[in-house]
């Protein structure tokens, strides 16, 4: 089982879709991170639903955005303005999307059998790509030929570096110069010479940096199991 993530811009309709493990912000700053990179661009404003990954206080008036996405926001210099409770009119356009998504792209793939996040991702892709490029009703054109003479150009430059979500954990190195990172249950190793000594570790979806005294001393790539 996994939750899928669907966006769309407001002028052309463009629409993006993709499968997460899960609705927490991990994911969720991913699947926004993901979808900005293939916009080839930042949106000014942003209009998440009022989910427990975008906000920490939900309010019919004025939600509370959480830390990690203001992060993210300020990051790409955009605002966030979440969709208010039980009001679907706040986020039409991807309401709708929604329902265009599961009848363009779930139907079509409902009969196949996927292993993998990524094998399921590349369906959606190429389904939601066909979406895109199907004519509009009652006009002469598709979403994607709206979007990139119209809409594209409009949006902010993305940052040259992307927006990673960072976590901050002490370890003291086991005798067999390794630690044990829970969240992937999976063992990182450090130079032996720091055997007993206490490690900060930092980690990011993609990569996990481990310090002694400031000093970096040992970069894997994270393994998720």
């Amino acid at each position: 089982e996994c939750q899928v993530f669907v966006a769309c811009l407001p002028y052309s309709d463009y629409s993006f879709c993709m499968a997460v493990r899960s609705q927490c912000i991990d994911d969720f700053i991913h699947a926004l991170a993901t979808c900005l990179k293939r916009l080839g661009g930042a949106p000014k404003i942003l209009v998440p639903d009022n989910l427990k990954s975008a906000t920490i206080k939900a309010s019919k008036y004025e939600p509370t955005v959480n830390q990690v996405l203001d992060d993210f926001a300020n990051h790409y210099n955009m605002a966030v303005v979440p969709a208010r409770v039980r009001k679907p009119r706040d986020k039409a356009l991807v309401e709708n999307q929604v329902k265009l998504i599961y009848n363009r792209v779930y139907a079509r793939i409902r009969n196949r059998q996927f292993f993998s996040l990524a094998g399921l991702n590349k369906a959606i892709e190429e389904h939601t790509s066909y979406h895109n490029q199907t004519r509009m009703q009652n006009r002469d054109y598709c979403r994607e030929e709206h979007f990139l003479s119209d809409e594209k150009h409009t949006l902010q430059p993305l940052p040259v570096e992307p927006f990673e979500i960072r976590y901050y954990k002490e370890y003291k190195l086991a005798q067999n110069n390794h630690i044990y990172l829970g969240e992937d249950k999976h063992y990182y190793s450090a130079p032996y010479q720091y055997i007993g000594k206490k490690l900060k570790v930092i980690y990011t979806r993609t990569m996990v940096r481990i310090f002694y005294n400031y000093n970096l001393i040992a970069v894997h790539q994270r393994n998720v199991v």
